[in-house]
């Protein structure tokens, strides 16, 4: 299903495969998951066709354990220079003059990397918005996998309980990263884009797994929010959660707990390749979205499945979050 979008635009195309289109609630699952495309097609003015297969028990073939709620499985394109991925950037930034944010923001990138690795990859999504493949490319750019009882999901935020989970939270989060919102930091062996705003102190970029890092578009000067460093695991490129945190992209998720989509998260996809954010509101999110996270299931770290081909680094960055484990 193609979401209607103006003629330069974002258009994120959900292919919603039998495990889903097979169920006696399917129109809801669908229903809930093209309203956060939607927002998130709507907040950019990138020329892109995401494709993003969408499943029930599994993601991208790969089965999840009945304990988890959500994973994400992207198609990574590399391996690239530190030149190439600024050569990208600044070729974004150059034909759009008023992305504000990332022209500010590339002012401040060191002209050298001096520690942590230096090859880069991108993932399918974000290399569309970069030039790097066609922004039509047909192929699924990644895949998002939902698991466990849909009776644990609330498929509209005024229908979240104490004892269920939101469904447009959790779809929200996965596609946030599909988009390419993932860090190199749980791989270890290369960095992704986002990882060139990740500080441990103004001008000192953080590689490091156990490391504090915090999220700066001024070079470090400016603190956005803080990464995930929790020693419960979680996704490196998440933010921290902590008590009053109410970010969409926070490590944890849990019941019945309300979140939104923040005005730094839509400048953190701008800043890598998605230009035009529309920034919204920081306390609100964007109009249409109400997002209910909670500080109680973390998303283990990433693990990397390299698939050989021309370009194509493999399908990786999956992400699982796993119900009933508790947050530090």
């Amino acid at each position: 299903m193609m979401l209607a979008a103006p003629a330069t635009a974002l258009v994120i195309t959900p292919v919603f495969d039998q495990s889903i289109t097979s169920m006696a609630n399917s129109s809801a699952i669908q229903a809930a998951f093209i309203v956060v495309a939607k927002d998130y097609a709507q907040s950019f003015s990138s020329s892109a066709n995401v494709r993003i297969g969408v499943s029930w028990g599994s993601v991208g073939g790969q089965v999840l354990p009945s304990n988890a709620v959500g994973a994400s499985l992207n198609n990574l394109y590399g391996y690239y220079s530190y030149s190439q991925v600024k050569t990208m950037l600044s070729r974004v930034a150059s034909a759009n003059p008023g992305d504000v944010a990332l022209i500010a923001a590339l002012k401040y990138l060191p002209t050298t990397l001096t520690s942590g690795p230096t090859s880069f990859v991108i993932s399918s999504a974000q290399a569309k918005a970069l030039g790097v493949i066609s922004p039509t490319q047909s192929s699924l750019d990644a895949s998002i996998g939902f698991a466990g009882s849909t009776s644990n999901y609330a498929f509209t935020p005024g229908a979240v309980t104490a004892s269920t989970y939101d469904f447009q939270s959790i779809a929200a989060h996965e596609i946030d990263e599909v988009l390419g919102r993932i860090s190199g930091v749980d791989n270890g062996k290369w960095r992704t884009p986002f990882d060139l705003f990740r500080y441990s102190a103004p001008g000192v970029l953080s590689y490091g797994y156990n490391s504090a890092a915090y999220f700066s578009l001024d070079g470090g000067a400016t603190v956005l929010n803080r990464f995930n460093n929790s020693a419960s695991g979680g996704d490196r490129g998440d933010w921290a959660t902590t008590a009053g945190t109410s970010d969409i992209q926070d490590a944890f998720i849990g019941k019945g707990q309300r979140k939104n989509l923040s005005a730094v998260d839509l400048a953190a996809l701008d800043v890598i390749g998605w230009s035009g954010a529309n920034l919204g509101n920081a306390s609100g999110g964007p109009k249409g979205i109400a997002f209910n996270l909670d500080g109680t299931v973390p998303e283990p770290a990433t693990w990397a499945l390299l698939i050989t081909g021309f370009g194509l680094v493999g399908a990786t960055q999956r992400r699982r979050r796993a119900a009933g484990a508790s947050a530090a």
